[in-house]
């Protein structure tokens, strides 16, 4: 993993603030940047290198920090926001657009903008011009982002780069630019050589738990689940992939770590595979097992939070899950080493 040292705090700024205007981003926005500035970072560290991060930025004046509002993400607590410090700028006034647009844009006449939108807003209207309004193949917006504005990056926030003065209902929207964001791929493998019949799945948080459920489980002539998937922390929206599997998913069982942010995956992952049509849930006997092992030292908890977190368990293991956390202790999903699964191997399945 890369340290806050070796981060590009000029490239940083190019992903955070495009338009140089400064202003507010979200934690997560950095950690986005972060991320993409070191693509081998390791997934679980991440939190802590966006704290160090946004840190170093705050010492160099890059931003401050926000001092009372914070946000967990995995065992890190981050500023919620950072707030960049606005650039004097004489050269991007806020002018009209000369040039005739098409009819599609004609909202946009008078409109004060600034030199990137006043950009954007030109190359839209170009590839309309091009394309006849739009009679294009739909592509991914990454391909047409760069298409356009030469940044596949541009329309991955919302409302995209440019702002709600260009972007929404009856301005730039991407149905208008035959283009449409694509889920992030979802981690999975088979349990069995042949998919064929709708089937439950199981998915876990880690990947060595994900290594471990397979290596189970494909030891078993008819394995309980069709296949294992892994979500990556924070990161549960590749589960609106479910749909697109090779084979019917009847029911998305999860495993997560006894643990806030473990719980809070969780819940956010089950309720992404119900925005898809997948019912989903606690992998049950997974849960009663691994509140069998040995916990460790956690973060306090409120018992507020306590209840709140484990609300999304069923009453079989609720109870004895709100009372680990109540100890300001946590059980990690590692703890189901292949040797204790394989010892309760019939314990592990749907219920």
């Amino acid at each position: 993993m890369s340290t806050a040292d070796e981060i590009d705090f000029s490239a940083l700024l190019v992903l955070l603030d495009p338009d140089q205007r400064g202003g507010r981003r979200h934690a997560d926005d950095v950690a986005t940047a972060v991320q993409s500035l070191t693509k081998h970072a390791d997934t679980v560290a991440l939190p802590d290198l966006v704290h160090d991060v946004i840190r170093r930025g705050e010492r160099k004046g890059v931003w401050s920090a926000a001092s009372t509002v914070t946000v967990r993400r995995g065992r890190a607590t981050l500023p919620k926001t950072v707030t960049l410090a606005t650039p004097v700028r004489f050269t991007d006034k806020l002018l009209p657009i000369t040039s005739p647009l098409r009819r599609e844009l004609t909202w946009a006449t008078g409109l004060r903008l600034s030199a990137y939108q006043r950009r954007l807003l030109l190359a839209v209207n170009e590839w309309l011009r091009r394309t006849d309004g739009g009679k294009v193949p739909v592509a991914a917006a990454t391909e047409r982002a760069y298409q356009l504005v030469g940044d596949e990056k541009a329309f991955d926030h919302t409302p995209p780069r440019g702002g709600a003065t260009l972007w929404g209902e009856g301005r730039i929207t991407f149905e208008l630019l035959r283009c449409k964001r694509l889920p992030t791929p979802l981690v999975w493998e088979p349990t069995a050589a042949i998919l064929s019949k709708p089937s439950p799945i199981v998915c876990v948080e880690n990947h060595a738990t994900f290594r471990t459920l397979l290596q189970l489980l494909r030891s078993d002539v008819t394995p309980l689940w069709a296949a294992v998937a892994w979500v990556q922390g924070r990161n549960t929206a590749p589960l609106e992939s479910l749909t697109t599997l090779p084979f019917q998913v009847t029911h998305l069982d999860y495993l997560g770590d006894l643990d806030t942010a473990g719980l809070e995956i969780a819940a956010a992952a089950c309720t992404v595979s119900e925005g898809v049509g997948v019912q989903a849930g606690a992998a049950i006997r997974l849960w009663e097992l691994l509140l069998d092992q040995p916990s460790r030292a956690g973060r306090r908890v409120r018992p507020a939070d306590a209840r709140k977190l484990t609300a999304w368990l069923p009453p079989s293991v609720r109870a004895r899950a709100r009372d680990v956390l109540l100890a300001d202790r946590m059980i990690p999903q590692e703890a189901l080493r292949l040797d204790v699964l394989s010892r309760c191997a019939r314990r592990v399945g749907p219920r």
